[in-house]
């Protein structure tokens, strides 16, 4: 005769014993700490700062720094994702696998045109939300 147990979909996918609220609390804490800590900082920035015109000053100082930085990464990194796919593309190819060497050259073709296209992008965005005033 066969042992059978019944049991609730939540029991199955909790196990038996029930855990703790302090269990919960902490690993939610530890799951998504870092996003607190993100929307905490913007809010204090935002209510001690001065409101939109601190942070929009405090954007683009840190906006102009941002540019530095990406540029002397994007002078490096370009070299890094063409000898990389070059290598990888190459070595699809002496095996063989052209389909596998198209898709490689394809995607790392368009990883280089997304970084070049970046700052673009987002002077483009920028341009868009100068124009909103907030109320």
């Amino acid at each position: 005769m066969k042992k059978v147990e019944k049991m609730s979909v939540r029991e199955f996918l909790n196990g038996k014993e029930q855990e703790t609220f302090q269990t919960r609390v902490t690993r939610h804490f530890k799951k998504y700490g870092m996003l607190y800590k993100i929307v905490g900082s913007t809010v204090v920035i935002f209510v001690a700062g001065g409101g939109f015109d601190y942070a929009l000053a405090a954007s683009s100082a840190i906006d102009a720094k941002a540019n530095l930085i990406y540029y002397k990464l994007m002078d490096v990194g370009k070299w890094i994702i063409i000898f990389k796919g070059s290598i990888d593309t190459i070595k699809a190819v002496g095996n063989g696998d052209f389909d596998s060497a198209k898709k490689s050259f394809f995607s790392y073709l368009l990883i280089y045109i997304l970084l070049l296209a970046l700052p673009y992008g987002f002077e483009e965005i920028d341009k868009l939300f100068s124009n909103v005033k907030m109320a």
